[in-house]
């Protein structure tokens, strides 16, 4: 970190404060409004995935504002809304209130996510972008081992406790941000203007394997989004009650975040773009073991164990979605289809609404085995994504062919260039 001008560190360390309050609250959001407001599971899955869904829909328009205003600015703005309607949520009356105050929140957890990658690209050169990244990523994984460990012991003294420090920790790292990053050069006045919502539902039309990738992850999203403060904490609320659930679910979110930072550097050392169908297919299988894992934990011990390995599944899968996009983003549409890509999230926000309907009208185990066959129906698709033909390249086989050329020669051509094509996929993705 030291290599890292003072404002980047300044950044960094204003978005480890900012998530410490999400750790501290998070976690125990679908139990305080057990608590506070009496809700039952589905219902509960209602204000969770319909927060999560606005908030999809609002990143789309937020990477319009990240461009356009002063990103210091919208960092210290989203950390106010948040400490606001974080606050906010000890008084609300109802399930109505209360889903009105998440949607701020998490809107403004996206406008800050965004703003804040946007602006470390803006201050660093392209080959140090990744090593920060990277260390942002690390920090909010060791904030998420910190926090849930203070919030369990203020659930533990009263109920409303931790949504209070979770606001005080957004004011301070507002505070944190300083002057100094609003003063920062940037780039984006020479850069063309990002695409809007029209053109990224044209992208997503035309190019099928952007579709099947995209649609592989949401599918991968919808088993892993929020599956702690989802439909863990719905299903532990369920079969052991809230207190008990208070207890387990520490020791589930520090194990999936000391995993994720001991393990995020050297599985992402060992990944190559051809083995990427590989790599994405073990992390799904591993996912399958984990959920496995939760439906028949019943003790701590067994619970970590699972939380493991649906965890370095996590480890894998989640570079693996971003990689498969960045192979097949043109380099002048690159935010169109990242853009697009995050429409994956849609996945975390049906994820509590269908646990809640699912472990309210049936069986839980019924729950664990849709959310394997999601994990398993996502690599389906990735793997009908590796096997489509870019769309630049049937265009070019059409452009290529002389007009003057005789039938039987146009068929030759037009049979080699898919046979190189072909060849061009399989070399790419071996096991496709």
């Amino acid at each position: 970190m030291s290599r890292f001008p003072a404002t980047v560190i300044r950044l960094l360390f204003s978005s480890f404060v900012f998530v410490m309050g999400r750790a501290v609250a998070l976690p125990f959001m679908a139990l305080y409004l057990n608590e506070h407001l009496s809700l039952n599971p589905q219902v509960i899955g209602w204000v969770l995935g319909g927060s999560i869904f606005f908030s999809t829909l609002f990143s789309l328009y937020a990477g319009y504002l990240a461009d356009r205003v002063s990103k210091n600015l919208l960092m210290k703005l989203a950390g106010v809304v948040v400490a606001m309607c974080t606050a906010s949520l000890t008084i609300a009356p109802n399930a109505f209130t209360a889903l009105l105050a998440l949607m701020c929140i998490e809107s403004a957890l996206t406008l800050r996510g965004i703003s804040l990658k946007a602006m470390l690209a803006d201050l660093l050169p392209p080959d140090q972008r990744p090593k920060a990244f990277a260390l942002n990523y690390t920090l909010i994984n060791v904030a998420f081992a910190l926090g849930p460990v203070l919030g369990a012991w203020l659930f533990a003294i009263k109920i409303s406790a931790p949504l209070w420090l979770a606001a005080g920790f957004s004011l301070l790292a507002s505070q944190v941000l300083g002057r100094s990053a609003a003063t920062a050069k940037t780039s984006s006045e020479s850069k063309a203007s990002p695409a809007g919502f029209k053109a990224t539902m044209r992208v997503l039309r035309t190019d099928r394997r952007l579709v099947l990738f995209t649609m592989g992850s949401v599918l991968t999203s919808f088993v892993f989004g929020r599956f702690v403060s989802g439909y863990l904490s719905q299903y532990l609320i369920v079969s052991q009650g809230t207190q008990a659930t208070a207890q387990l679910l520490p020791f589930i979110l520090i194990t999936n975040a000391v995993t994720v930072v001991v393990l995020q550097y050297p599985v992402g050392k060992l990944m190559q773009q051809k083995y990427l169908f590989r790599w994405v297919s073990l992390g799904a299988m591993l996912y399958a073991i984990g959920l496995l894992g939760f439906m028949h934990a019943s003790s701590s011990l067994s619970w970590v164990v699972a939380t493991l390995a649906f965890t370095v599944g996590e480890v894998i899968v989640i570079p693996c979605e971003y990689m498969f996009i960045d192979m097949i983003a043109p380099a002048d549409k690159r935010g169109s289809y990242y853009g697009a890509q995050s429409l994956a999230m849609f996945g975390a926000a049906l994820n509590p609404v269908i646990c809640g309907f699912l472990l309210a009208h049936f069986h839980s185990d019924v729950m664990f085995w849709v959310l394997i066959s999601a994990a398993l129906l996502g690599v389906l698709l990735y793997f009908v994504g590796t096997r489509s033909k870019p769309v630049g390249e049937q265009v070019h086989e059409v452009e290529s062919v002389p007009a003057t050329c005789k039938p039987q020669t146009c068929l030759s051509v037009l049979a080699a260039s898919k046979q190189l094509a072909g060849n061009r996929v399989k070399n790419l993705f071996p096991l496709s």
